[in-house]
């Protein structure tokens, strides 16, 4: 029966943007389309001044697309959402490991975790607080070059990643959210974007009209305010994202090295 459902999803997402796009969207490459004519020339020649960006790449995205890139970001917060409701039905522990019919009981030095040195601890150690400042770095740096918030998420989830799953469980750790708090976490993210769209209406503009942002800012302040301020919600909704999906998986899983030892201690 799954197997079933899982073809007639496939079929509907193959055919739907077949029906709905089909006529619609401009040809890839066609140049007499809109995006050629004159979308992408009207970027280029008012990006900076208009959003007070010289990265091009986040005028674009954090300001005229602003609204859709509001919605990517709720994307990814539904994706961490999905993940922990598709895998909370979590099986009994035993029956999560299978012991390899090879498996020798005497091997020795099995069960060893393979992370578990004191050079990795230390250089782990380092690593991280230099991995959470350059992550700050790519937020800031975001604004005026290369770098923004959906980068700054993935350096932060990626020290996530690396303080639990390589780092032994006897030292405390840099920090720790479990996928309840993460998931919370990824949706403030998501409200503070909104948030700042819904300060330019109450300003009496448009939303995400940065311009309206009511803090009495000139228009390159208000805009530089706009672009941090929804970066700053991506960010916190992407690293939350990568840590809800990795609990989740995590959940399920255990990465010991020693089936016995983990037989034993279910």
């Amino acid at each position: 029966m799954r197997k079933v459902l899982a073809i007639i999803t496939l079929v509907i997402i193959l055919l739907i943007p077949t029906f709905l796009f089909d006529g619609i969207m401009p040809s890839i490459g066609d140049p007499n389309s809109a995006p050629n004519t004159h979308v992408s020339d009207y970027y280029i020649e008012n990006s900076v001044e208009m959003t007070n960006s010289p990265n091009m790449v986040t005028g674009i995205l954090a300001d005229f697309r602003g609204f859709d890139t509001m919605f990517e970001t709720t994307v990814m917060f539904l994706a961490g959402l999905g993940a922990v409701l598709i895998l909370s039905n979590r099986p009994n522990i035993k029956k999560r490991f299978i012991i390899p019919r090879n498996y020798i009981k005497q091997r020795p030095n099995i069960g060893a975790p393979r992370y578990k040195t004191i050079n990795k601890d230390v250089m782990i150690t380092l690593f991280e607080p230099l991995m959470m400042i350059y992550a700050a770095y790519v937020y800031f740096h975001g604004e005026i070059s290369l770098g923004g918030g959906f980068q700054a998420g993935a350096v932060l989830g990626l020290a996530y990643i690396i303080d639990v799953m390589i780092v032994p469980g006897r030292r405390k750790k840099l920090f720790a959210l479990d996928k309840g708090n993460a998931l919370s976490i990824g949706g403030i993210g998501t409200f503070i974007y909104a948030l700042t769209g819904i300060l330019t209406m109450t300003g009496g503009g448009l939303c995400l009209e940065y311009d309206k942002l009511p803090f009495g800012l000139s228009h390159a302040e208000s805009h530089s305010a706009g672009i941090l301020m929804i970066e700053l919600g991506v960010t916190i909704c992407v690293m939350a994202t990568i840590i809800t999906i990795l609990n989740a998986i995590m959940g399920r899983v255990r990465f010991d090295d020693d089936p016995i030892k983990r037989r034993e201690d279910a």
